[in-house]
């Protein structure tokens, strides 16, 4: 069951996060037409990720993982387009809503990937690949779980932590809103990719200095701002609990 969520959860990454833009999402939300253009880039991406990784399942995983991603994303189309009509929406809600419509799609993902390993679907890879991990003596699904977790802790997980911090954020600086949220955006992608290789080697101590150096360079804003040092803060915990888990349920 592992070795089809790992397909599937790299499809969803891929095609729901990295093949999107800040405007298409936008677009998403005004128009219906791009619910349908994102979900048939989200089955391109699905079918190309399950044809190099699962053939013999491909068109059984593209194709229900992307039926159920357009079922799930036209709902969430129609329900912000009450909200909108009823002038409803706040910054809370739209959090809420990307919560549940990031679980409903990875329960989704994780109903299709029981049902091929309860029936004991056939599955094999192409054998090039097969006949490269082995002359290479490195492991298929390692490395598709390294692959993924990689993913997982940039844009991803950035967006996650920003909609989860959406209602406490302060506000910036003039002049520096763009500056500190894109150097933010890297900082927590390396601080998570550090963590991952420490905790993958075993070296738990090592990640508290990750988490000073990145302290130092905003301790002097945190001093003197108690919001901005609650913000940081929560922001801080989420990103590590983020590395965690992807170490734990992927790599480890």
């Amino acid at each position: 069951m592992k070795q089809y969520m790992i397909v599937l959860l790299l499809g969803h990454v891929l095609g729901d996060f990295y093949t999107q833009t800040e405007e298409t999402v936008k677009k998403k939300e005004n128009r219906f037409l791009w619910v349908l253009i994102h979900s048939f880039s989200y089955l391109g991406t699905m079918v190309l990720i399950s044809l190099l990784i699962s053939p013999a399942n491909a068109i059984y995983l593209s194709m229900t993982a992307a039926f159920c991603h357009f079922v799930i994303d036209a709902g969430k189309f129609f329900y912000l387009k009450s909200l909108t009509s009823q002038k409803k929406k706040t910054p809370e809600k739209e959090r809420n809503i990307f919560c549940v419509d990031q679980i409903l799609h990875i329960t989704s993902l994780l109903v299709i990937s029981y049902i091929p390993a309860s029936l004991h679907f056939q599955s094999w890879k192409w054998q090039i690949v097969t006949d490269f991990f082995d002359t290479a003596g490195i492991s298929f699904e390692v490395t598709a779980a390294w692959i993924l977790a990689l993913l997982l802790v940039h844009k991803p997980m950035n967006l996650i932590i920003q909609k989860m911090l959406l209602i406490y954020k302060p506000m910036d600086r003039p002049g520096e809103m763009k500056r500190n949220r894109n150097a933010g955006r890297l900082i927590g992608t390396l601080e998570r990719i550090i963590m991952l290789i420490l905790i993958s080697r075993g070296q738990y101590s090592a990640a508290g200095f990750v988490l000073t150096a990145k302290s130092i360079a905003r301790y002097d804003r945190i001093s003197k701002d108690q919001d901005f040092a609650e913000y940081y803060l929560l922001g801080t915990l989420m990103s590590t609990a983020g590395a965690i888990l992807c170490s734990r349920f992927l790599i480890i």
